[in-house]
């Protein structure tokens, strides 16, 4: 009995430390942690900076205290983004960002986030696969697939429309498909319920 004890705690002191270490291997989660330590670093400081203010007689409702108040809440937020962003691995950026590129790489950053956000709600919704991969691979899916661009070089501005799209908040209201009006041949299409227009792109429930 001590002996098996001994071999689980074994097994699951090897599996508390080989999980991070699969994490690790990804750049993105390496990133995403150096990034949240410094994000720590700088709630530490902003704390301090308040408490010395206090201590100085400044009350709460100071500027200078406040302005503490909103470094230590900034980068609250922007821990939240890293560790949703840490969830992600490098080919799930990768592809996600070179299907933002193919799709709307020439357009605003707003249109390519919003393409990014599509993939995603498809992600989340049950009428898709659950993956990332899956999504943009699924048989026509995206244009980009089918017209040859998929192998092409890809912007920086497509890649932090990805980061962003993932690390954030749903701006698109859960659309899961999108066209352009002008274009679009198919008439099932426009039978779906349309949230916003963005250029010449409409984003549909």
């Amino acid at each position: 009995m001590k002996k098996f004890l001994i071999a689980t705690l074994l097994c699951m002191a090897l599996t508390v430390t080989m999980v991070p270490m699969a994490f690790a291997a990804d750049s993105n989660y390496t990133e995403c942690m150096a990034a949240i330590q410094e994000q720590r670093t700088i709630q530490d400081q902003a704390h301090q900076t308040a408490e010395s203010l206090r201590k100085k007689g400044y009350s709460d409702s100071s500027a200078y205290v406040q302005a503490a108040k909103s470094t230590w809440n900034e980068a609250q937020k922007a821990i939240a983004g890293y560790q949703k962003l840490a969830q992600y691995s490098d080919e799930d950026i990768r592809i996600l960002t070179t299907t933002v590129f193919h799709e709307a790489g020439h357009t605003t950053e707003q249109l390519r986030q919003y393409v990014a956000q599509v993939v995603l709600n498809r992600v989340e919704h049950p009428s898709f696969p659950n993956t990332i991969s899956e999504v943009i691979f699924q048989p026509g899916a995206f244009s980009c697939m089918l017209d040859g661009q998929w192998d092409e070089p890809v912007a920086d501005s497509a890649y932090q429309a990805a980061r962003d799209a993932l690390a954030g908040a749903d701006p698109s209201g859960g659309a899961i498909y999108y066209f352009n009006p002008v274009t679009a041949t198919n008439a099932w299409i426009w039978s779906r319920p349309e949230i916003i227009t963005i250029g010449k792109h409409r984003f549909c429930a």
